[in-house]
């Protein structure tokens, strides 16, 4: 009887914790037992469809920091230029969250330069961004590479003139190429189906969950019951797909290594895993390095070119001053060049605006608190997981008409860039975006080698295309098709 007692007691002290805000808890909607506010998600998804939306709704109901509990996670969303840079630029917040979705594509591990923290994170940041640094990165090099497929692209483009065209994947082996060749000295034929496999592989990564984990992440024993539905199966079969491939390129490398005359980023790596000049080399490290840095340069980049093309064909007086200043500028003799940037705002414009509407990264890559820590009001618990809402930094609190696609907002009165302090589409401090310039690059070199030489439409009988993004881990556009007419 005594035993009985005891175990109601144990129970009744685990649902009262369970359901219990810590003290000086950000607010937010009640608890259930178990799960949180798992429930209350699920049901909020049913109508408002995408997570950073649900956590926009809360926000607006509860203030600029809300508390939650997922499962048996601490959860906190963070929204408002003043709190998220305060969390982007102070080092307690620099840590990244354990959970199983982080670490069970990295072989159940914090590795790589992506969801690792701490000392061995700092060491291993720095040596990729040197040898990234050395083989081109942020030089005519990195130029060079992004101009060649820019310029296959619009020879294919020309090839398809006049005929509809599938826009959501026509960037995908481009961007993994300009990638590859940094990393691994190669470039890859647009028809290679090994290299459409992988961006396919990496493209259904992103839609297995959110950037929260999703349900695995925070009931990671469902993982054993029930693998298939909530998709862990598919994530690991994904990424031991991505790692066999890798895994290859690396064994070739190692084949024709020369420790004195590295050829590209994984040579530079091996040598270093060689040498032991490192402690957090290794060929682990590598392999999520090599994963890291396909799925974050990838994803993110070809969703945005596909979101800027959408909105040219929905706005054909934004391709039209596009196409003006590009006449002006450079006209049509020479390809585009990234000296002509300077004298190109509005279509500098054009590309942070797309940034801005399409918030590619609604809630940016999870913080984690390594320590208790005070915010706004508030105590964060050590441990707890921390979204920030950058999707929230572009309502109609900080831009008038903020669902409008209007790069005219980037410029002042005489027509020259203009800052806005809501705007960080590649974060701050120590974890600011590493492929930034690269992105930046991208974007302007694709636009403008298209614009030079193509008008681009919605086909005849087809609806416009929806603004509207897939859920997911990134954000993406729905599926569209466009016209390429080339320009007399």
């Amino acid at each position: 009887m005594l035993g009985v007692v005891i175990l109601l007691l144990l129970l009744v002290y685990v649902l009262y914790t369970n359901v219990t805000r810590p003290s000086r808890y950000p607010p937010g909607p009640k608890y259930w037992p178990i799960v949180g506010n798992l429930i209350s998600v699920w049901l909020k998804l049913r109508t408002l469809k995408c997570h950073h939306v649900v956590w926009s709704y809360w926000l607006r109901q509860y203030g600029d920091i809300i508390g939650l509990k997922l499962g048996n996670v601490n959860v906190v969303v963070v929204s408002g230029e003043k709190l998220i840079r305060e969390v982007l630029t102070r080092q307690v917040f620099d840590g990244r969250p354990d959970g199983i979705f982080y670490t069970a594509r990295s072989f159940g591990k914090k590795l790589g330069i992506v969801f690792s923290d701490g000392r061995s994170w700092q060491t291993l940041r720095r040596i990729v961004f040197k040898y990234l640094k050395h083989f081109g990165y942020n030089s005519q090099v990195m130029e060079k590479i992004i101009t060649k497929e820019c310029q296959v692209l619009v020879s294919q483009m020309e090839a398809s003139a006049g005929r509809p065209i599938h826009i959501n994947d026509m960037f995908n082996i481009h961007v993994i190429n300009m990638l590859w060749c940094l990393v691994a000295g190669r470039r890859y034929d647009t028809d290679d189906e090994r290299l459409k496999e992988i961006c396919d592989l990496i493209t259904r990564t992103f839609k297995t969950a959110d950037m929260s984990g999703g349900v695995l992440n925070f009931m990671p024993f469902l993982r054993h019951v029930i693998p298939n539905a909530i998709g862990y199966t598919e994530m690991m079969r994904i990424h031991k797909s991505l790692y066999n491939f890798i895994g290859e390129v690396i064994e070739l490398h190692k084949m024709s290594l020369d420790p004195k005359n590295p050829r590209d980023v994984i040579d530079a790596l091996l040598i270093e895993i060689v040498e032991c000049r490192e402690e957090a080399c290794s060929e682990q490290e590598l392999k999520v390095v090599c994963l890291d840095l396909l799925e974050g340069g990838f994803e993110t980049v070809t969703n945005t070119l596909v979101f800027m093309l959408l909105h040219l064909v929905l706005k054909p007086e934004v391709q039209r001053r596009v196409q003006e200043e590009i006449d002006r500028v450079i006209g049509s003799g020479r390809p585009p060049s990234l000296s002509d940037r300077t004298g190109m705002a509005y279509t500098e414009a054009v590309v942070l605006e797309t940034l801005r509407i399409s918030s590619i990264a609604p809630v940016g890559i999870p913080h984690m608190a390594s320590d208790d820590a005070e915010l706004g009001n508030y105590i964060i618990p050590k441990g707890t997981t921390v979204l920030l809402a950058l999707y929230d930094l572009h309502n109609e609190k900080n831009w008038k008409e903020p669902r409008v696609f209007k790069p005219e907002r980037f410029l002042n009165a005489n027509g020259a860039l203009i800052q806005n302090d809501c705007f960080i589409p590649f974060g701050l401090g120590r974890r600011r975006c590493m492929g930034e310039l690269l992105a930046r690059s991208e974007l302007f070199l694709f636009l403008t080698h298209l614009m030079q030489k193509f008008h681009i439409l919605i086909p005849e009988g087809e609806p416009a295309p929806s603004p509207d993004p897939i859920n997911g881990v990134s954000l993406s556009a729905m599926p569209f098709k466009a016209i390429f007419h080339p320009r007399k």
